[in-house]
C-alpha cells in the first residue's frame, strides 16, 4: 500500500501546517508530489499526488479557484498552499468547496521552505515504494516457489508480516469485452483500491500479476474480505465504462504464508468460473463453490476431459453436424431438476417439444435421463465444461 497523507503530515508537524478542509480524509494514499502553479500544470496530475502551490502564476482569485477544481478532478490527494506574497489567505469559497468534497486543503506559512517539505515527503514515499516492491516480490515467490522459504520469509519479517499468520488472496480483473482493460485503466483502478482500503486496512499487500490486481489480506476471514470488496466495487461501478465488467475471486484463508499458493489457485479458479458464467459485479468465495471445489482441485485435467467427452461427446458432435441445440436443451432441463414444464417456459417452447428433444438426447447418448444418477453425471459434465 502507498504511504498515506496522514503519515506524511506527521513527519512535518513542526512546520506549522494548518488543515483548512478535509480533516476527516487524511488516510488517502500518496504516490508523489508536484509543484502546481497554474491550471495548465494541474492537468498533468495522474492521481494520488500532493499538489504544492505558492500561487506565483495565478492572476486572480478565480484562477486559484479553477486550479483547485482541476486538481481535485485529476484525483490528487491534497493541496498544500504556501501563504505569502502571492496568496495572502485562502478564500472562504475555496475552503467551502474543498470541505464539501472532503478534499484536504492545507496551508504552510511563507517562512516554511516548501522544498524541504517536498524532500521529506519524497523520501517517505520512496521508502514506502521500496517496501511495497519487496513485499510484492516476497508474496510472488511464496506463490510460485512455496518450498524456497528464504525467498520470501526474510522480507516478510523485515516489514513485520508474520509467516505464521493466515493469508487470503483476492483476484480482481476488469475486462473490456473479452479482453483485459489497458494498463492505464488498471493502474487507475489500483489507485482507487488503495485509497479505499487505506482508511481501515493499511496492511493489505496490493500488486498486479498477469493483468489482474491481487490483494493479500491477513488475519481476516474470507467472508469479511468478500464484504469489503463487494462494498468497494459497488462504489466503483459508476467509474466503469459501459462495456467494462469487473470480476472478483477470493481464495480460502490459509494456515500460513507457506500455503498461500493454494489460496491463489483457488482465487484464479473462482475468477475463471465467474467469467464463464458472466457473473460480474459479484465477489465469490472459494468455499461457496460446492462440488466445483472438487473439480478445481483435480490436477489430472486429462481425466477430467475424458469424463467430459464420455458424457457429452456424442451430443456435441450431433449438434455440430445437424446444427441442433440438444446440449442447450439438456443443460436447461438439468438446471430445472428435470422439470419439462420449467425448461419449456425458459426456452419459450411447448412441453411436447422438450419431451421430444429429451427422447432424442437419450437416443444419441444412450443414457436414460429419468435416472437421477444419469442426470447427476451430466450435471457434473456441464460443471466441467465451465471449468475447461
Amino acid at each position: 500500500m502507498a504511504v498515506t497523507l496522514r503519515k506524511l503530515l506527521e513527519s512535518v508537524e513542526e512546520e506549522r501546517i494548518q488543515i483548512l478542509a478535509g480533516k476527516n480524509n487524511l488516510d488517502r494514499a500518496v504516490r508523489w508530489t508536484h509543484m502546481v502553479e497554474s491550471i495548465e500544470i494541474s492537468t498533468f496530475l495522474e492521481g494520488q499526488e500532493i499538489a504544492f502551490t505558492t500561487g506565483a502564476a495565478l492572476k486572480s482569485e478565480e484562477d486559484f479557484f479553477e486550479m483547485v477544481k482541476c486538481i481535485i478532478n485529476n484525483q490528487a490527494t491534497a493541496i498544500i498552499v504556501n501563504i505569502g506574497p502571492y496568496i495572502k489567505e485562502v478564500p472562504e469559497k475555496i475552503i467551502k468547496y474543498c470541505e464539501e468534497r472532503n478534499f484536504p486543503l492545507i496551508t504552510v506559512p511563507w517562512e516554511t521552505h516548501m522544498a524541504h517539505i517536498m524532500q521529506i515527503f519524497c523520501l517517505k514515499i520512496t521508502e514506502e515504494d521500496k517496501a511495497n516492491m519487496e513485499l510484492s516480490s516476497a508474496v510472488k515467490n511464496a506463490i510460485f516457489f512455496p518450498t524456497q522459504e528464504d525467498l520470501y520469509i526474510p522480507a516478510l519479517e523485515r516489514y513485520h508480516y508474520s509467516p505464521g499468520w493466515s493469508y487470503c488472496v483476492a483476484a480482481i480483473e476488469i475486462l473490456e469485452g473479452a479482453q483485459p482493460v489497458e494498463k492505464e485503466r488498471r493502474q487507475r483502478f489500483q489507485k482507487y483500491i488503495e485509497n479505499q482500503l487505506s482508511y481501515r486496512y493499511r496492511d493489505v499487500i496490493i500488486f498486479e500479476q498477469d493483468e489482474e490486481i491481487l490483494l493479500i489480506f491477513h488475519q481476516m476471514a474470507d467472508e469479511e474480505v468478500k464484504e469489503i470488496l463487494q462494498q468497494m466495487m459497488r462504489q466503483y461501478e459508476c467509474m466503469l465504462r459501459k462495456e467494462e465488467k469487473s470480476y472478483i475471486g477470493i481464495g480460502r484463508c490459509t494456515k500460513n504464508m507457506k500455503c498461500i499458493a493454494k489460496s491463489y489457485r483457488q482465487a484464479q479458479g473462482v475468477l475463471k468460473l465467474q467469467k464463464r458464467r458472466n457473473q460480474n459485479k459479484t465477489a465469490i468465495v472459494y468455499n461457496e463453490l460446492g462440488l466445483y471445489k472438487l473439480l478445481l482441485a483435480m490436477e489430472d485435467t486429462e481425466i477430467v476431459r475424458e469424463y467430459y467427452m464420455e458424457m457429452m461427446g456424442p451430443l456435441l458432435k450431433y449438434d455440430e453436424a445437424k446444427q441442433t441445440d440438444y446440449c442447450k436443451v439438456l443443460e436447461c432441463y438439468l438446471n430445472h431438476d428435470g422439470s419439462v414444464k420449467e425448461a419449456a417456459e425458459e426456452l419459450y417452447v411447448h412441453r411436447n417439444t422438450i419431451n421430444k428433444k429429451i427422447n432424442k438426447i437419450e437416443e444419441i447418448t444412450g443414457f436414460n435421463l429419468s435416472s437421477l444418477d444419469v442426470r447427476a453425471r451430466f450435471k457434473i459434465a456441464f460443471m466441467i465444461q465451465e471449468i475447461l
